[in-house]
């Protein structure tokens, strides 16, 4: 049976999202309390306890439901019947795109150390996307890996230097590799 979630919860968990994102900006993750974030989002421990085991839990909450969002996006926005489109550089543009949209918080997850788990999730989404689950190849999957980390290593400088290009520029770049 699905478990109904009120408007009220939903309410304190994007208070308390918010709430880790500003301290996260303040101070180092590793010395953010959960009575930091409950006090800081207005919401009592307890309900910090219903939602969440761990403060991790916030962020990775939030990054299965940005995966989810771009996943739906994605759907909309791409032709991705090709087997190379994760190479087309219109692809690579709605990509950045994306997470230049949701820079906040890739940032935070990445100040807090975690940016380990979103490089996985690329590199999983781009998997369970691009590749046959029944033929294919190891050469396949270690070129997509490849290809994510590339991602995952473009933005990253791209962050430190303040999102000074432009989404089309960076996947211009990207795209360039490829050739």
């Amino acid at each position: 049976m699905k478990k109904r979630i009120s408007q009220t919860n939903i309410q304190v968990k994007q208070d308390m999202y918010k709430a880790l994102l500003k301290l996260i900006g303040d101070k180092t993750f590793s010395s953010i309390s959960v009575s930091d974030i409950t006090s800081e989002a207005n919401v009592s421990r307890m309900s910090f306890y219903r939602n969440y085991k761990a403060i991790e839990d916030i962020l990775t909450e939030h990054l299965a439901e940005v995966v989810e969002e771009y996943r739906a996006k994605e759907a909309e926005e791409l032709d991705t019947g090709s087997k190379t489109a994760f190479y087309d550089k219109k692809y690579m543009l709605r990509c950045f795109q994306f997470f230049y949209l949701h820079r906040e918080f890739i940032d935070a997850l990445i100040t807090a150390g975690m940016g380990d788990l979103f490089l996985a999730k690329i590199t999983e989404y781009l998997i369970q996307k691009w590749i046959d689950t029944e033929g294919g190849t190891r050469e396949e999957t270690l070129r997509i890996s490849a290809f994510a980390g590339a991602i995952y290593n473009m933005y990253r400088e791209w962050s430190k230097g303040n999102f000074l290009e432009l989404p089309e520029d960076i996947a211009a770049i990207l795209h360039d590799l490829r050739k």
